[in-house]
């Protein structure tokens, strides 16, 4: 049986890969059933694959494609490689010099918005190895579903994002309607806890280096985790009454009073 690509596009975030699980699940996206052979991974692994894998259906215990990639680095609920020159790949850590290095700093000072959204693509992967010029990125992510690991790997080329080729399956209408399972959200130890709606409805995930504002009321929140907004009555404090309730000690005035915020924010992870 030939092997095809589960989805052709980006994953942006944890929810586009949710979607795309779902989708397999449902039988709407083709899984991959096995091992990728040689001329697979030649016309397969390009700009835009992704795979969705599970590994007792496939018997894939370790994703092998080929190429040669960096030590992986954690972004959000993914890990991300980048593709190596084959070349120069045994001389291990690239060696910047103060030319380069300053060429570098100065790009960066003139263009710090286009340096940001690529670090989002790529994580800590910046100078640090001997990268193919024009290569890939791997972006990997595993969740466990009833004791087996559903994996997804996907691949794109930087300039290729940050120009808007590469779709995402939250802009698929077909796929951004999915309702998520139940199984792809709980008991997942994810990194960056998502944000579900009392109906179960997946509205995103906590930006990982950036605090997320308060949620302004109830039914309108931030991206983030799991939130609960609790409305608290305060109640007038009794006279010589301590924190809580509780009795001051005897000749001793209260220095201060607390106040009971009118609204209390628990985020509790998922």
């Amino acid at each position: 049986m030939s092997v095809v690509e589960t989805f052709h596009g980006y994953i942006a975030n944890t929810t586009d890969s949710l979607l795309l699980y779902e989708a397999c699940r449902r039988g709407l996206l083709p899984r991959v059933s096995r091992r990728l052979q040689e001329k697979e991974r030649n016309c397969l692994v390009r700009s835009g694959s992704v795979f969705v894998f599970d590994e007792k259906e496939s018997g894939i215990k370790r994703w092998t494609d080929g190429l040669v990639w960096s030590p992986s680095r954690i972004l959000g609920n993914f890990l991300v490689y980048r593709e190596l020159d084959r070349r120069a790949s045994q001389g291990g850590k690239r060696i910047i010099d103060a030319k380069e290095q300053d060429r570098d700093e100065s790009k960066n000072d003139s263009d710090e918005a286009e340096k940001v959204r690529e670090r989002a693509l790529v994580g800590s992967l910046t100078n640090s190895y001997k990268f193919k010029k024009n290569g890939l990125i791997k972006k990997s992510m595993s969740i466990v579903v009833d004791g087996v690991h559903q994996n997804l790997i996907s691949y794109y080329d930087i300039e290729d994002v940050m120009a808007g080729r590469l779709r995402t399956p939250s802009n698929v209408p077909e796929l951004a309607i999915l309702e998520i399972s139940p199984d792809f959200l709980h008991k997942q130890n994810f990194r960056i806890p998502l944000l579900i709606e009392p109906g179960g409805e997946v509205t995103g995930e906590q930006q990982q280096d950036l605090p997320s504002p308060p949620p302004s009321s109830s039914s309108s929140t931030s991206s983030g985790e799991l939130i609960f907004l609790f409305r608290h009555a305060a109640k007038k404090e009794k006279k010589n009454a301590g924190w809580m309730g509780s009795p001051l000690p005897k000749n001793k005035k209260k220095k201060s009073r607390r106040r009971i915020p009118d609204h209390i924010v628990c985020y509790i992870p998922i």
